[in-house]
């Protein structure tokens, strides 16, 4: 309550020329102060020196944190201690300022009835101190300096106003939904939590020791597609949630699509097994103002254990606030931003810290982002913050280096309780607990062969696709790349029976179309119970969207040549319910294809999918070499041994093949692990603070690749999010909706702002990108509208635009089919 002190001192009050005239005028000194010659200092560094006596009465490392959260809670510090306290002193301030701070402090707590505790509490870390108590004041201070629910009341006594400040203070945290429920009486055993039988790994939750969970803890469950990890997972949480006495979590994973996902499950098992209202659940990205109204499960009565309605969650949409709601599911960039050098990260690390943390397809980040993650995993250990990570499988060394960050304890990586298959590692208050579930799945026989055709041989795959479904059956392509993705789809569309159902996604459609298609995904082939209309024959052409988290299920499956452990990934989409019995005869054995071109030696020709890296590709094809010899992978015990071929950390030799790819590996993932570093908040320390770059904290951009904007995913270039258009004198039209029609010469308000972004995409080709930021548009719908400021509308002309760079031309067309489709023409 005392962050605001500096405001009380000379340095503040001389900032408004009628304030420091008004004080003249009433008599108040005002030291050596000159306009001009004294220093400037924030209020929030001068509460801190102001302070510095009052806080001898705590132990020394809460007095740091007290202090430095009093710095800090703008979201910029100042760590220069001699410079603050040279500004301080030339000052020289009269006495009776500190008379008046201290009247203050005394009224202060004279209202809030506080006392000093005999013995106060030493903190273990200060850093966590100082970002615990740092976050909390940022919270109580943007809650307080609203206007609506605090009007200036000056005619009140004191005593009077801190009646009223109390109810407005209550009424304010109340509509904010800071008092929501939390906390649930449900069953802790699986069987009556879900109402159903566990399978092997959901029976090894319910078998982790009562005291493991009773403080923070590390869970990491490594199981294939199938085996009910995300409900593993929720379980746990809701076990963990008991001893904590709360069951507030949130659910972190790679992209909107598997986290709009989740959104809907998590709403579910909130509403039907924790008998707490699905209204609680905040989705957390960047779009998630676009979409979230409808992936709102329809509100049922209040369970009758509650007290209080759920209550408006809207006060938690800006991102900055998103973690602090009590239940959320998001990307896991929102949870990455709080290990990052940002302004306010204090209050992201507040909104998780106690909770429960689950992040999903912990395999799929690259090593850029798993740096981060373990920053991450420090300090939610340091809050007290229990983590849940799942994953198909890791790397062993991966598993033990994100077992060190949490805990930092040495975990063997080549012992038979590590390397066995399925596995749930738990690591809390000093104990190792790891133990090997049967999988649910024993001994399943995935057909695994490989498919020769030449990268732009597109009738070629095509045709392959629509004479594998000929006789039935639903067939999926997962390619590497948006166009190879557009161009197969378009091949198959040429020649595709009338009975044939054809569908594409991939990240280049409009926002809106692109939540349409995912949506009539999820209903075609998702579990049995849940799909009534699957197709008798058809293809599904996607991008690496399909392969993470997304419950899908085929016949049969084509993929890219890709990292290993995403193509078991892609393959836990072939027959993955059990349940399903009307599979047509040829589709009896589920089949994976791994297409790749190969050159005269055998060798797969890398080309376009160079970004996942040469030599993991080439590992990963000779890892499955043998798989094509015997004609199959039997999962799950080929998941370990294909996963460590591919990724233990073995030196090939000088004469290898391999060698240089080996190298330039190393050298990439060097590079990632420094650009990481480079934006990386401090570790936690027990002494210090866990400031960083205290004065130029790193900015928040979503489209810069700038090494001084906080990515969460690494990127050599920049992208931008484009809105295609057509322009109709001062006015603009979206391309198949004319209709309806937005002024380009007044901002907009705030439901066509979320209209014309529904109809958003993402572009990363850094060509057209530069070319179309040397040509930003100057109307007034996009500079002065809060939403689409860092939005460029793509202005089309007979469907198409025409940006010109360097040596070529790029047109940018909008096909109602394919998407945004994009052209290279020499000029």
């Amino acid at each position: 309550a005392l962050h605001d002190i500096g405001k009380l001192t000379i340095f503040f009050q001389v900032l408004s020329a009628d304030q420091l005239q008004r004080l003249h005028d009433e008599g108040f000194s005002f030291g050596k102060y000159q306009k001009n010659l004294t220093p400037k200092q924030r209020h929030t560094v001068a509460g801190k020196i102001a302070l510095k006596d009052w806080a001898k009465q705590f132990p020394p490392k809460l007095r740091k944190a007290i202090l430095l959260m009093v710095a800090g809670h703008h979201g910029v510090w100042s760590m220069d201690e001699r410079a603050d306290r040279n500004a301080w002193d030339l000052v020289q301030e009269p006495e009776e300022w500190s008379e008046f701070r201290q009247i203050a402090i005394d009224l202060l707590a004279d209202s809030l009835g506080a006392s000093a505790p005999s013995n106060w509490p030493s903190p273990e870390n200060v850093s966590a101190a100082i970002a615990a108590i740092n976050g909390f004041t940022i919270l109580c201070d943007w809650l307080g300096s609203n206007s609506i629910y605090f009007k200036p009341a000056p005619d009140h006594a004191s005593a009077e106003y801190g009646k009223l400040s109390k109810q407005r203070a209550l009424q304010c945290i109340t509509d904010a939904g800071l008092l929501a429920p939390s906390y649930s009486n449900a069953p802790l055993d699986f069987a009556s939590l879900f109402g159903f039988a566990p399978r092997p790994l959901q029976q090894a939750i319910d078998e982790i020791p009562a005291e493991l969970l009773q403080a923070p803890s590390l869970t990491i469950i490594e199981a294939p597609t199938g085996e009910g990890k995300t409900e593993a997972a929720f379980a746990l949480a809701n076990r963990i949630g008991h001893f904590a006495g709360q069951h507030e979590f949130y659910v972190a994973l790679p992209t909107t699509a598997t986290s709009n996902a989740m959104y809907m499950r998590m709403q579910t098992f909130l509403r039907e097994q924790l008998g707490l209202p699905a209204e609680l659940v905040q989705l957390v990205h960047g779009q998630n103002f676009l979409v979230k109204d409808d992936l709102q499960l329809d509100p049922l009565p209040q369970p009758t254990t509650l007290d209080t309605p759920a209550p408006d969650l809207s006060w938690f949409a800006p991102k900055k606030r998103a973690l602090l709601a009590g239940f959320g599911v998001g990307t896991i960039d929102q949870a990455e931003l709080a290990a990052l050098n940002v302004k306010h990260n204090a209050l992201r690390l507040v909104g998780l810290a106690g909770k429960t943390v689950i992040l999903d397809e912990v395999h799929a980040y690259d090593t850029y982002m798993s740096t981060i993650i373990e920053r991450m995993l420090e300090w939610l250990a340091a809050l007290g913050a229990s983590v849940v990570l799942l994953s198909a499988t890791l790397p062993a060394v991966r598993r033990a280096a994100l077992v060190a960050a949490y805990s930092g304890q040495a975990i063997a990586v080549d012992d038979p309780a590590a390397t066995a298959y399925p596995n749930v590692t738990v690591v809390g208050a000093g104990q190792l607990h790891q133990v090997s579930p049967p999988a649910y799945k024993a001994k399943t026989t995935l057909a695994v062969r490989p498919l020769h055709i030449e990268e732009e041989n597109w009738s070629s795959k095509a045709q392959w696709l629509v004479d594998a479904v000929a006789a039935g059956g639903c067939a999926c392509w997962i390619a590497n790349t948006v166009h190879r993705a557009q161009q197969i789809y378009a091949a198959v569309r040429e020649i595709a029976p009338d009975d044939l159902q054809c569908q594409l996604l991939h990240a280049r459609f409009p926002l809106a179309q692109r939540q349409s298609i995912e949506t009539e995904i999820m209903e075609l082939y998702g579990k049995p119970a849940q799909t009534q209309n699957r197709p008798a024959k058809s293809i599904l052409i996607g991008t690496q969207v399909l392969e993470q988290s997304l419950d899908l299920d085929f016949d049969v499956m084509v993929s890219d040549l890709a990292p290993v452990d995403l193509m078991l990934q892609r393959a836990g989409r072939v027959h993955r319910h059990p349940e399903r019995t009307n599979r047509k005869s040829k589709f009896t054995v589920p089949t994976f294809f791994v297409c790749t071109d190969l050159d005269a030696t055998a060798t797969p020709i890398i080309g376009k999918d160079k970004y996942y890296g040469d030599y993991v590709l080439q590992r990963s094809w000779q890892a499955l070499a043998d798989c094509f010899t015997t004609g199959a992978i039997t999962l799950p015990n080929d998941y370990r041994p294909l996963i460590e071929f591919v990724y233990a950390e073995v030196e090939p030799t000088v004469d290898d093949a391999l060698y240089a790819a080996w190298t330039d590996k190393q050298q990439h993932a060097h590079k990632l692990n420094q650009e990481a570093k480079r934006r990386l908040s401090n570790k936690p320390h027990p002494q210090n603070a866990f400031t960083k770059n205290p004065d130029d904290p790193l900015a928040e951009d979503e489209d810069s690749a700038a090494w001084r904007n906080a990515q969460t995913r690494y990127q050599d270039s920049e992208s931008m999010t484009v809105i295609p258009l057509v322009r109709k004198g001062d006015k603009a039209a979206l391309p198949h909706n004319t209709s309806k029609s937005f002024d380009l010469t007044k901002p907009a308000n705030r439901d066509d702002q979320f209209a014309l972004l529904r109809q958003s995409v993402r572009l990363s080709n850094q060509h057209i990108v530069s070319a179309l930021t040397t040509m930003p548009d100057t109307a007034r719908l996009f500079t002065d509208s809060a939403h689409l400021k860092h939005v460029q509308p793509l202005w089309l002309e007979n469907g198409s635009a025409i940006v010109p760079s360097g040596k070529h031309t790029y047109e940018i067309e909008l096909d109602m089919e394919l998407g945004i489709v994009i052209k290279k023409r020499p000029k």
